[in-house]
């Protein structure tokens, strides 16, 4: 079955149980086939090896006469049955240092040697044949009352790979799977625990976000009790929370000063129509403010497009030609109140990424409000550059302490002429805040100056 169709439990504890389990097993096939490959290198190798250590063994244990001389082994600590009972399987020798056999298990007083060689005290271990039977032997030196003896020890290949092969092999795959059964089981049970112990932050994590409804908005998940790999999945959730939070305090705001402010147009059109149309006058009034609670209602509806960020279609464009479509339609609007309009566009200016449906809102509202508060005969100036542009009029302005609250929503100033429903200016700050882009506005010599600045612009394409 290929990987990507394997069916991973939903449990999060179940999937790394699962991920530690085939590790394991996946870790013990390996190890089988590496001891099976191994096995008959491994088995030389402890052989010749095996030998020297059994053979270092027997030499503490020889036994000397009265001048010195070797005449055999403690039985008590090394079994003669070895040699004796084993027929031609097994043998030892105890050589002088002119390498002369001094005794012998089996009662052959020669030493031994590989086939055709002379005895050789720097040869430790050594293959042989002894009465056509292959034999490995390992030679090891021995000192006692000053003088060097060498001890040697033989034992067939037949009798050891018949016992490893009966006994040995059997005795280890057994030890191996005991183990390794044992193991995993272990294994198992204090993963599943230390697993259920270590999820539990994880576990509350859950159902306090269960509990979290629109009126609990302000609880959040503990970062600090979660693993440092779960962390910033709790972080990225509660930073979600603070902007679900901010949202629904910001709709439930809006909502009340949009019925605020619904409220005296829907009043003043109710009491025309119970007093009675009397004459033309009572007609234009009626229909100037059902023309500003449709204004109203056209800007709450944009205020709510521009502040939902799916609603943007960012991309590269140059924006002289939305500048320019922009300029031009405002510029009808300027002469209705006998305004006129500068432009100024600087020669470095590259594509902007942007949204051209918004960016010719926001500049638009920014023109149109410039126009509300100019005099008869004043000028409005867009200037264009590399990083933003700026608007600026020449009306009286706005007083610094006014400053901070002319982009907040159903803001007027006092002195305000226009039947504006406060959003325009609002309406670009939501749009310069969906580009990452920082609007201000500034008292300058005359009027007021509406700053719009961005980041580094796009390269020409």
């Amino acid at each position: 079955m290929p990987f990507e169709m394997i069916r991973w439990p939903r449990s999060l504890r179940a999937r790394l149980l699962a991920v530690f389990a085939s590790g394991m097993l996946l870790s013990a096939g390996l190890v089988a086939m590496v001891v099976w490959a191994l096995a008959g290198p491994f088995h030389q190798y402890m052989l010749q090896n095996g030998i020297e250590d059994y053979t270092e063994g027997v030499v503490r244990h020889v036994l000397f006469d009265k001048k010195g001389r070797p005449i055999g082994v403690d039985e008590t600590e090394v079994g003669n049955w070895v040699f004796s009972g084993l027929g031609g399987e097994s043998t030892l020798r105890i050589l002088d240092a002119e390498g002369l056999a001094v005794y012998a298990a089996d009662d052959q007083m020669q030493a031994l040697a590989p086939a055709g060689l002379a005895f050789d005290q720097a040869r430790r271990t050594f293959s042989l044949l002894r009465n056509g039977i292959a034999m490995h032997a390992a030679t090891v030196p021995m000192l006692h009352e000053g003088r060097r003896w060498y001890v040697q020890f033989a034992v067939s290949d037949r009798l050891v790979l018949r016992v490893r092969n009966s006994v040995g092999m059997m005795a280890l795959w057994q030890g191996i799977v005991a183990t390794c059964l044992t193991f995993f089981v272990i294994f198992l049970v204090t993963t599943n625990f230390t697993l259920r112990r270590t999820l539990e932050p994880l576990r509350t994590a859950s159902a306090t976000a269960q509990r979290i409804t629109p009126r609990t908005l302000d609880e959040r998940l503990d970062a600090d009790a979660q693993p440092v790999e779960i962390g910033p999945l709790v972080e990225a959730f509660n930073h979600a929370l603070d902007r679900l939070q901010h949202g629904f305090r910001t709709q439930q705001e809006f909502l009340a000063s949009a019925a605020h402010e619904l409220k005296t147009p829907l009043a003043l059109i109710r009491a025309q129509l119970e007093l009675g149309v009397r004459d033309e006058r009572d007609q234009l009034l009626l229909l100037q403010d059902v023309d500003l609670m449709a204004r109203q209602v056209q800007q709450l509806l944009l205020l709510a497009e521009v502040s939902e960020p799916q609603n943007y279609r960012f991309a590269p464009l140059d924006p002289r030609p939305a500048i320019q479509e922009v300029f031009g339609f405002m510029s009808r609007v300027a002469e209705r109140h006998s305004v006129r309009l500068g432009l100024r566009v600087d020669d470095d200016v590259r594509h902007w990424r942007a949204d051209r449906s918004a960016l010719f809102t926001l500049l638009k509202n920014l023109l149109e409000n410039a126009i509300q508060h100019s005099p008869t005969g004043g000028v409005v100036a867009l200037t264009v550059h590399r990083s933003g542009f700026a608007v600026q009029d020449h009306g009286p302005g706005v007083l610094a302490e006014q400053l901070p609250f002319i982009f907040d929503r159903f803001w007027r100033g006092p002195e305000r002429r226009d039947d504006g429903a406060g959003l325009g200016l609002a309406i670009c700050k939501e749009i310069a805040a969906a580009h990452g882009w920082q609007i201000q506005a500034r008292c300058a010599a005359a009027g007021l100056e509406v700053h719009v600045a961005m980041g580094d612009p796009l390269p020409q394409r």
